[in-house]
């Protein structure tokens, strides 16, 4: 009886524990199923550093720790699975978009933002290529991350003349500049601008998301920026202002019937007149 190879010994072990892993239906145990992947390191390791099992080990461990909010474990693992592969050259433009997003994505919930960016951009330019299938919203959402990851940097300029472009773009693709989805992306301009010590930028985009939610009946967006207009101008003195946009809350939200609202708002004013009075 022919004796097997140590890359099918690798295959029989590894084989059903990714199918496991990628069974949608399958219950496992996190800890459990990493515990067994960390056994199968050493047979995959004397195969090559380089070696293609290697690289499949490596990445389901990181899928693992991804599913287990491990990322701060998965995410050196997952960097590396990804340079064999890419040096191995076996990756599709899809493959190459969704496992760069997952590597950004494991960074952002590790707050490796410079990372996260790096990634990301990748997962956009690969989300571009012929080969990937990725609708016009898709590839904005992407572009949309990228400018959280860069704010978190602390890189405001790049984020903000990021997001400008992405602003042009998204209004161009949805073909309306009052479409709600670009209400989350006006804000962050305006959060952009307020990090970079511009408040008069910023009260300009807050203007522009507050219209857009009047434009749209939507009270969560006009309540939502009413409230950050009212503490941009409680922050620049003008009392008489911020006072009078939270006042407009208190008004909405009661002409709502929204009891939840009310309270929030009514409370949101009360604080401001607590904080003006405790001023010396």
């Amino acid at each position: 009886m022919a004796s097997t190879t140590p890359a099918e010994q690798f295959a029989q072990r590894f084989n059903p524990l990714r199918d496991t892993v990628y069974d949608a239906s399958a219950m496992f145990s996190g800890s459990a199923m990493s515990a067994d992947l960390a056994a199968l390191r050493p047979l995959a390791e004397g195969l090559g550093a380089e070696s293609s099992e290697l690289a499949q080990l490596l990445w389901l461990q990181f899928v693992v720790y991804s599913k287990r909010q491990m990322d701060d474990e998965g995410l050196p693992l997952g960097l590396r699975a990804l340079a064999i592969r890419s040096a191995l050259s076996d990756l599709t433009p899809t493959e190459r978009y969704e496992q760069h997003y997952a590597i950004g994505e494991s960074a952002l919930q590790s707050e490796e933002y410079d990372t996260a960016i790096e990634h990301l951009r990748q997962s956009a330019h690969w989300a571009d290529h012929a080969g990937a299938t990725l609708g016009a919203e898709q590839k904005l959402g992407i572009r949309e991350e990228i400018g959280y990851a860069l704010h978190e940097a602390g890189r405001f300029d790049e984020a903000l003349a990021h997001n400008q472009q992405l602003l042009a773009d998204a209004q161009s693709a949805f073909g309306s500049d009052t479409d709600v989805r670009l209400s989350g992306l006006i804000n962050n301009l305006a959060q952009n601008a307020y990090e970079m010590g511009d408040a008069a930028q910023a009260r300009r985009y807050l203007q522009q998301r507050l219209a857009l939610g009047q434009a749209l009946n939507d009270d969560g967006i006009v309540l939502d920026t009413l409230f950050q207009q009212g503490v941009l101008a409680h922050e620049s003195g003008d009392s008489a202002l911020a006072h009078s946009l939270l006042e407009q809350r208190v008004a909405i939200a009661h002409a709502s019937g929204d009891e939840d609202l009310l309270e929030e708002a009514e409370a949101t004013l009360a604080e401001l007149a607590e904080r003006e009075q405790s001023q010396p």
